[in-house]
């Protein structure tokens, strides 16, 4: 797909993010339940060309609602957004939506869809979206190509938690918790509020 038809989606997260973001619901977690229920539509997205710098910008909107919603500092590490959400990167959830199209084309019981997207993902290299979509996808999950059927979901989050959380699985959790007591979830009696937004925005930045 072409990068003119992605950007609106960019500009539409924008616009509904921001709309959570104001939602009545007072508890971040709430708002997140939100933005993931009304603003993950993403029909036609396994259409789109995922090597595009345009699908990145998606992505950033996303992440940048996410912050927001938690009131994070513009300078927060994006890899540390999703894991302090509880979420998978979007990029991974759009590569597994991906991913989940081409095998559901390859597995149909018409034969003629089954037969015309195994040809374009196995033997037509580099001249088939879908195929270009297969390979790009593979690579980003470290997935040989011939393995690509075996790609679900639990295999997304492993690969995610073994690349991002685990590493940073302590600072993820104290972020977490420091979050907590800034909404009045939590209390730790000998910080103040000052002390708790600057140990934020040290952990999220450094």
């Amino acid at each position: 797909m072409r990068d003119n038809n992605i950007e609106p989606i960019t500009d539409q997260y924008w616009t509904e993010g921001n709309d959570k973001r104001h939602s009545q619901n007072p508890e971040p977690s709430g708002k997140i339940k939100l933005m993931c229920s009304y603003c993950s539509d993403f029909y036609g997205s396994v259409l789109w060309d995922m090597s595009l710098s345009t699908v990145k910008s998606v992505c950033i909107a996303w992440q940048k609602g996410l912050r927001r919603v938690w009131d994070l500092s513009f300078q927060t590490h994006s890899r540390l957004i999703a894991p302090i959400c509880e979420l998978l990167p979007i990029r991974d959830e759009l590569l597994l939506h991906c991913v989940n199209f081409i095998n559901k084309c390859m597995s149909s019981e018409n034969s003629v869809v089954r037969t015309v997207s195994y040809h374009g993902v196995f033997l037509r290299h580099m001249f088939s979206l879908i195929n270009a979509n297969a390979i790009f996808c593979c690579n980003y999950l470290d997935v040989t190509l011939s393995h690509i059927c075996r790609i679900n979901k639990q295999c997304v989050w492993l690969a995610h938690k073994q690349k991002v959380i685990l590493p940073e699985f302590d600072k993820i959790n104290v972020i977490k918790e420091l979050l907590n007591v800034k909404c009045d979830f939590a209390s730790v009696p000998v910080l103040d509020l000052a002390d708790i937004v600057y140990s934020i925005e040290f952990l999220c930045t450094e």
